[in-house]
């Protein structure tokens, strides 16, 4: 492996644990840092973030209660919460990756060419 594939696993790294400390503070600076990091194709994974919001509390909530008795979160939401969006923006930076692997390979043909 050479040194852009290291750069871009620690890129796609970064961007994974800025969105798991972001589940696990609860704190949404973490995920506006992960969304800007992976700009465009995380611009993909923000309604991906409610869309699996609401399908854990629709289908969670079939078999187990989605408010605790105090009005907070319970933990198994957290939990789902937290390790779907790190796996969301997990794959928008591998997305992105990608896309500039791609850009890149066709601007050294375009250069390459007679």
């Amino acid at each position: 492996m050479n040194r852009s594939g290291y750069l871009a696993g620690c890129y796609v790294a970064l961007v994974g644990t800025l969105a798991a400390l972001g589940g696990l503070r609860e704190d949404g600076r973490y995920y506006l840092a992960a969304v800007v990091l992976t700009l465009p194709v995380g611009l993909v994974a923000v309604p991906g973030v409610y869309l699996l919001r609401g399908l854990a509390t629709g289908l969670g909530g079939l078999v187990a209660d989605t408010v605790r008795p105090d009005g907070g979160e319970p933990g198994w939401l957290t939990a789902v919460g937290t390790v779907g969006n790190t796996v969301l923006f997990t794959a928008a930076g591998l997305g992105t990756v990608l896309l500039v692997a791609r850009l890149v390979g066709r601007r050294r043909r375009r250069a390459a060419a007679p």
